[in-house]
């Protein structure tokens, strides 16, 4: 499997990926392998981003496979199961995992060139189907109240004008007053 053409051409973040996923193999446990980045962190794993690409290019070159589809069910989120293909998986009804065996997709590709051109064009498919499956959240817009807003406006408006009016008023009494002379001659 190391040597084979799909191997040569996936990145090394794939290939960390790989490795990462197949130490969590137990014998009995291959088909419901999840890759989620809170699964991940414990194995250095510190960007979805990083991680959705690798798993995007190890399934693109057959060296794992979606058992069960992740997203929103009942209102929880459950993450995608993965099954390696070059192991026989098991039935495990509590998963919905049926029993498969080994497929050994990744040596489809006899040779290098072959495995790049297939990774660029199934990794831009496995990439677009991910993005059509997100769901975006549609938020809810702020319904702001315009009148109260110019009510509030005009009130500062106006009581920053009255206080200005007053500030002047004041200044104008102790520069323009007897009063306010004759206590700077004294």
């Amino acid at each position: 499997m190391l040597n084979s053409p799909a191997y040569r051409v996936i990145g090394f973040a794939a290939k960390a990926l790989f490795f990462d996923l197949r130490d969590k193999l137990t014998g009995t446990n291959n088909g419901t392998i999840v890759a989620t980045l809170g699964e991940m962190r414990h194995k250095g794993w510190a960007s979805s981003a990083t991680l959705a690409k690798a798993l995007y290019e190890l399934r693109a070159m057959g060296f794992i496979a979606v058992t069960v589809e992740g997203g929103l069910k009942q209102r929880q989120r459950t993450p995608s199961l993965y099954r390696f293909t070059d192991l026989p998986v098991l039935d495990q009804p509590k998963s919905h995992v049926q029993a498969i065996g080994a497929s050994h997709d990744y040596l489809r590709f006899a040779t290098v060139r072959e495995a790049e051109k297939a990774l660029t064009v199934l990794f831009s498919e496995l990439q677009e189907s991910g993005r059509k499956k997100q769901i975006r959240k549609n938020l809810p817009v702020q319904n702001l109240n315009c009148a109260s807003s110019e009510n509030e406006l005009k009130e500062d408006f106006f009581s920053s004008g009255n206080e200005q009016v007053v500030a002047i008023s004041v200044q104008k009494l102790n520069t323009g007053s007897e009063g306010g002379k004759s206590a700077k001659a004294r």
